[in-house]
């Protein structure tokens, strides 16, 4: 009878090699799927958010950027919510559409508020119109309709804090913003309207590509460099040099700020170049020249301009802006804007009478 019995080592040999084998593909396995998690992550790192739309460097429309980003146009259409809160707002007032005007809710009038501020703005384009606060999504139809477009023929320059005008800037300068920027300014108001579509929208603040913050506004860019200048920064590059944290308050500071409007091509200014010691420093200059005088004899001059109040229109480039300062406060700059038409001498609440720090510049 023949023997069939295995030899006890070819059978350990054959447990190797399969345990070997298992190995070997259980290793390849999690290679391979390392090798497609970090594939994955590559693509998702170029893609940092859902795309259901392409955005491109001319999408001004907030209701295109809202497909890929629900949550946070949702919270955008909400600025049409009118109610007042410990930061501002107001209560909607209805009001006969006209031909001229075709708004039906308005917010209250501070003029009729206070019937005084007629007096001291006389002159002023202020004392035709002047209201409480209303949500971004107002802020286009607001200037196109208000009274003072009757009163003063607005220049485009306007624009550049009631609409989304990056896109609008691109295109008057053939792409070039700072050329775009200046064409606008001297445009008479309605004439460069008919080239915004929108108030304050995503590409104002957000490149599209990649989300990050922006800044848009030339005004702005020209006003920080100067900042920096005097801080001994030079060539500062808002878009390149600035933190993340610089920037969440910058993109803000675009606008809710103070300017004027330089010269008869109108340039939006913003006279921070001269860093000043209290938030009304520049009010007190005239015409935005040289600083007042120091000691006694500035204290003096700085007080009487207080106690006169607001000042003809002229003053200040035709009555088109106030003034606005960069100070020291608390180890950080701040930059401190007195209102658009701040009511000096007012004893109405705060509301007419504040000074905002409207930007917390975090020292770098």
């Amino acid at each position: 009878m023949a023997d069939t019995h295995t030899p006890e080592p070819n059978r350990r040999g054959g447990r190797l090699i399969l345990l070997t084998a298992l190995v070997a593909g259980v290793a390849a396995a999690g290679i391979t799927a390392l090798l497609v998690n970090i594939f994955e992550r590559q693509q998702e790192a170029r893609n940092p958010f859902f795309r259901v739309v392409e955005i491109t460097d001319e999408s001004d429309d907030p209701a295109v950027w809202g497909r890929n980003f629900p949550f946070q146009y949702d919270q955008y259409r909400k600025t049409v919510d009118q109610v007042r809160t410990r930061y501002g707002g107001s209560e909607a007032m209805l009001r006969t559409p006209t031909e001229a005007d075709p708004r039906s809710i308005v917010a209250q009038s501070r003029l009729e508020e206070d019937p005084r501020l007629r007096t001291m703005w006389a002159g002023y384009a202020f004392s035709k119109d002047f209201r409480e606060e209303r949500g971004h999504a107002y802020m286009l139809e607001d200037q196109t309709f208000t009274e003072r477009q009757d009163f003063v023929k607005q220049p485009g320059a306007c624009l550049n804090c009631h609409a989304s005008t990056y896109v609008a800037m691109m295109r008057a300068g053939n792409g070039d913003l700072q050329a775009g920027f200046e064409k606008i300014n001297q445009m008479p108001f309605f004439e460069a309207r008919k080239g915004v579509e929108h108030p304050v929208s995503c590409i104002d603040c957000h490149d599209p590509q990649d989300m990050q913050l922006r800044i848009t506004r030339p005004a702005f860019m020209a006003g920080i460099r100067a900042v920096k200048a005097a801080e001994g920064v030079e060539n500062f590059d808002v878009n390149r040099d600035a933190t993340r944290q610089e920037m969440r308050a910058y993109v803000c500071g675009q606008c809710h700020v103070e300017y004027y409007f330089a010269g008869p091509e109108k340039r939006l200014t913003f006279p921070w170049a001269d860093r000043a010691p209290q938030c009304d420093r520049n009010d007190d200059r005239a015409q935005f020249g040289p600083s007042v005088r120091g000691g006694a004899a500035g204290e003096t001059e700085r007080t009487e301009r207080r106690r006169r109040g607001p000042q003809a229109p002229g003053r200040f480039g035709g009555g088109q802006g106030l003034g606005l300062s960069v100070i020291r406060s608390s180890g950080s700059w701040k930059v401190c804007a007195a209102g658009c038409a701040a009511a000096w001498g007012s004893d109405r609440d705060s509301r007419h009478t504040r000074q905002r720090s409207v930007t917390d510049i975090a020292r770098v």
